[in-house]
């Protein structure tokens, strides 16, 4: 398991990632150039769809624009063909889908759930995407400068700004992509989840997934420390927080943002379904209860341990990565590939939160 630590400024920390992580990098992009091309969009095409994006950015979290540059230069690539990775459910719903492209109902894109009993305070994540970025993850840990600098540890994709993990404010955070008739232009998802990554609390939490403009939502499931767990549901224009543990997957829960939000595809509301009857017979206490989950199997939809089909190839979805959070110890293990195959190795957090 690779694991990148990276300290200082943004432009410091991404230069660190894109060094120890360029041959990750260029692999995926190589990935995002055929999935762009496939649809029409050459890189000209695709730098006119950015452009609004970035712009939106650079207002409103600068920081993070600053570290994708640094992250470009370190690896020896173009800004824009690695901001688009982090702009993809942007770009993505604007592109024609070609004749061979897989059929997908609607996004299928993460699993995750909190679980909360006396002394034990644990989330779970399975990172539900597209096959042709397996073998591109690692596991970044950032340590910000400042007497009240934050460290994040994420195991994510090379080509992204980290979205899920653990910070040294005592919590974690999983997401789950979300779509709404309100997406529009704003700041990508994924810029605002690094955002969020840091939050000290519920407040804070919700104060960070809110920003404005956004592009659209995701479902944001927090715990921290101390047994507080909640899920905050943005779209474009809308927030909300669902009190509380328990599971979610690429639906809206709360009635509100349920009118603006597209209806729950099968495997959705399947996983969702098998998640809440496993939680409930299995009552999961530890973080080898919260990994037996994330490698499920049920029937048909209600698969949570998704592989990839070899028929879609690299447009397969697939888990590529999982992920368990102790918020009471603090600890964290991350499987790199399906969870039911894939080992759970533990990230030594002793010097870090």
């Amino acid at each position: 398991m690779r694991i990148v630590v990276a300290k200082g400024e943004p432009r410091e920390r991404g230069r660190v990632i894109g060094r120890e992580l360029a041959e990750e990098i260029h692999r995926s992009l190589g990935f995002y150039r055929r999935y762009f091309e496939r649809r029409g969009f050459d890189r000209a095409r695709v730098a006119e769809n950015l452009r609004p994006l970035v712009a939106a950015a650079e207002d409103v979290l600068p920081h993070e624009v600053e570290a994708i540059r640094g992250t470009a230069e370190g690896a020896d690539v173009s800004f824009l063909d690695l901001f688009a990775p982090n702009a993809f459910e942007e770009l993505d719903p604007l592109m024609p889908e070609p004749a061979d492209a897989p059929t997908r109902a609607a996004v299928e894109r993460c699993t995750a759930f909190t679980v909360v009993a006396p002394g034990v305070t644990l989330l779970g994540h399975d990172e539900q995407w597209l096959a042709g970025d397996a073998g591109c993850a690692a596991v970044v840990i950032e340590i910000t400068n400042g007497p009240d600098g934050t460290a994040i540890v994420s195991p994510t994709v090379a080509t992204w700004r980290p979205a899920v993990g653990m910070n040294s404010r005592g919590g974690a955070q999983a997401v789950m992509s979300l779509t709404a008739s309100d997406d529009g232009v704003g700041v990508p998802r994924v810029l605002v989840s690094r955002h969020a990554l840091e939050a000290s609390g519920r407040e804070d939490a919700f104060r960070r997934t809110s920003i404005t403009p956004r592009s659209g939502g995701y479902a944001y499931g927090y715990a921290f420390r101390g047994g507080d767990a909640f899920t905050v549901e943005t779209s474009g224009t809308r927030a909300a927080i669902i009190d509380g543990p328990g599971g979610h997957t690429n639906h809206y829960l709360d009635p509100d943002l349920a009118t603006v939000g597209h209806p729950p595809s099968p495997g959705s509301g399947g996983r969702l379904d098998r998640l809440r009857v496993l939680l409930e017979e299995r009552t999961p206490a530890t973080p080898q209860d919260v990994m037996g989950i994330l490698a499920d199997h049920g029937a048909g939809s209600q698969r949570i341990c998704l592989h990839p089909d070899a028929d879609d190839g690299e447009e397969s979805d697939a888990v590529l990565f999982s992920m368990v959070c102790d918020l009471e110890t603090p600890r964290m293990w991350v499987a790199l590939g399906t969870p039911c195959t894939a080992p759970f190795d533990e990230v030594d957090l002793a010097d870090v939160l």
